[in-house]
């Protein structure tokens, strides 16, 4: 499957077929039309402000401040909207 091979290498993921699987992380892909819902999305949760900038050098995104979360935001092959984001004070 395209969109979990994208998910394995984007974000350092191990695919098996159209699963993909990481440290506390299952993504199970199936065929059939995307969603195209623009109110869903996904998060992944990183450890630190310092994992958070790494990642967001990767996908040359610029991270959004909050004052609970920081953030930056992707898409993927399909238009879904990955948010991946940690704790302010990490």
């Amino acid at each position: 499957m395209t969109l979990a091979k994208w998910y394995a290498e984007q974000f350092g993921l191990k695919q098996d077929e159209h699963r993909v699987r990481g440290n506390g992380v299952l993504l199970v892909f199936q065929k059939g039309e995307p969603v195209g819902r623009t109110e869903l999305h996904m998060g992944l949760r990183v450890p630190s402000n310092a994992a958070l900038a790494e990642w967001a050098q990767r996908f040359s995104q610029q991270i959004t401040p909050g004052s609970e979360f920081n953030t930056f935001r992707v898409h993927d092959p399909e238009g879904n909207l990955v948010e991946v984001y940690c704790k302010a004070d990490s």
